[in-house]
């Protein structure tokens, strides 16, 4: 994807100078690399897929299977997310890391990622890939949510509309399989545009023509906000709120703790 000003050659040279990917210290690499010792293999692959380059090679029926040092590195990536957002307590992080892999893993993130590859990916019947094709699709056309543009250092933007919701017409479940979706997507064009020295995008919730009647629910606002908070650490650079309503500082101290 590129918007129609800046190039994705253009935004990979802008972010030649900036990385989120860099280690900060010595320390910092030496506990990432603790705590994925303390994972079994099967830990170590699904959290090395979490990466977007990473995942396509290992579900690419044509492209060259990765090495294990390849597979530890993009797992301590991970690794080094979670840490980050525990300041550095690696026994924490390292339970929240094994969270997210299980939180993942039920909620089948890679069949979200790659439900409509079916050409590129083999799928179990377990995985309800058809399932997810139909619901996903219906939640695509509505256009809640996109991903639309870059930042100048090369960020995908992902934009949620947050008027666009019907009191009782969305299915809760879905519609989170679809935020996830569209927050993949933001991520692996992010990776891609800045050839992976980027991890974080840029969010915005548009308020335009908000209203009590077509307002996201709370529930759901609590959960998109947990789920970015626990399984997607180190992700959002930015979080910008558009139009946003003076009675939205309530609602926002309720959803966002």
């Amino acid at each position: 994807q590129k918007d129609d000003n800046i190039s994705m050659n253009e935004k990979a040279d802008q972010s030649k100078s900036i990385s989120d990917v860099e280690p900060k210290s010595d320390d910092e690499s030496k506990m990432c690399l603790s705590m994925i010792s303390s994972l079994s293999d099967d830990e170590k692959e699904k959290a090395a897929r979490t990466s977007y380059r990473y995942f396509v090679a290992t579900t690419s029926k044509e492209n060259k299977k990765p090495s294990k040092e390849e597979r530890d590195t993009c797992a301590m990536a991970m690794a080094r997310r979670h840490l980050r957002a525990e300041s550095g307590n690696e026994e924490k992080a390292l339970k929240k890391m094994r969270n997210t892999i299980q939180y993942r893993e039920e909620k089948k993130v890679d069949v979200i990622r790659r439900c409509f590859y079916e050409k590129e990916a083999d799928f179990s019947a377990d995985d309800n890939y058809q399932d997810h094709v139909d619901n996903l699709s219906k939640e695509l056309m509505d256009g809640k949510l996109f991903v639309r543009g870059y930042s100048k250092d090369g960020r995908a933007l992902y934009v949620i509309l947050t008027h666009m919701f019907e009191a009782n017409g969305f299915n809760h479940d879905w519609y989170m399989r679809y935020n996830i979706y569209t927050l993949e997507r933001a991520l692996a064009c992010t990776e891609r545009a800045s050839n992976g020295k980027l991890e974080k995008v840029i969010c915005a919730f548009d308020f335009g023509q908000y209203s009590n009647a077509v307002r996201m629910p709370l529930s759901l606002s609590k959960e998109i906000s947990h789920c970015l908070r626990d399984h997607y650490p180190e992700r959002v650079e930015k979080i910008l709120l558009v139009d946003a309503p003076f009675i939205f500082r309530a609602f926002y101290n309720l959803a966002y703790p």
